[in-house]
């Protein structure tokens, strides 16, 4: 449960009426480039005080692991915090940062591989469109914290990964990662993958490459 939050009720979503299906653990353990670029299009919901709140995945970035420089796991660093991205695929990261922003990832790949997809925005329903534009704010938008790393996304918790039974046609962006600079020649692999047509995706960050 979420310690006095309140999450905007703009995010009510109701799973069943939109048609949204949790996956199974094999789309979590697929390479983590793949997994990044079909998060496009999924949604995160989170379960409060008995209601479920969500929005459409429209920006993800992947981490590769042990020999992605950007990763929080490279080199094989393995810390309390880091802990988390060893477990099996479909499970939850969190971490926090600037002392001020937890950011969520969902982990690929099996366990023992530390890799991860930081989903980096969300598209909210109704009036709430960039409600959840930046990693930060998706997770503040739905109550996401670091008590929450390490969840099991697929054991029917508050936070859970869902898949439209129908996915709508998405133009799909491909860039270098933000933020990365520091990793070397990993800070131009093109692992960030968005929603070219998404108004939480900023527009500065739209006119790139666009994939099939």
């Amino acid at each position: 449960m979420i310690a006095k939050a309140r999450l905007d009720p703009r995010l009510r979503i109701d799973p069943k009426r939109l048609g949204l299906r949790p996956p199974g653990r094999s789309f979590f353990r697929r390479p983590t480039e793949a997994v990044a670029r079909d998060l496009v299009g999924a949604w995160i919901a989170r379960r409060h005080h008995g209601r479920w709140y969500g929005a459409r995945i429209v920006e993800t970035e992947a981490y590769l692991g042990v020999g992605d420089r950007a990763a929080h796991s490279w080199n094989g660093r393995r810390t309390r915090r880091v802990e988390p991205m060893y477990g099996d695929g479909g499970h939850l990261y969190v971490f926090f940062v600037y002392g001020m922003h937890h950011c969520a990832n969902v982990v690929t790949r099996r366990k023992g591989d530390p890799q991860a997809v930081l989903l980096r925005a969300a598209e909210g329903p109704g009036g709430a469109p960039r409600l959840l534009s930046g990693p930060g704010r998706l997770c503040k938008a739905l109550g996401i914290t670091t008590k929450l790393s390490g969840l099991d996304l697929l054991r029917g918790g508050d936070v859970r990964i869902l898949l439209p039974r129908r996915r709508r046609r998405t133009r799909l962006g491909v860039s270098a990662r933000i933020g990365v600079a520091y990793a070397g020649e990993a800070a131009a692999w093109p692992l960030r993958f968005f929603d070219a047509e998404s108004v939480a995706v900023p527009a500065r960050a739209r006119g790139v490459q666009v994939v099939p």
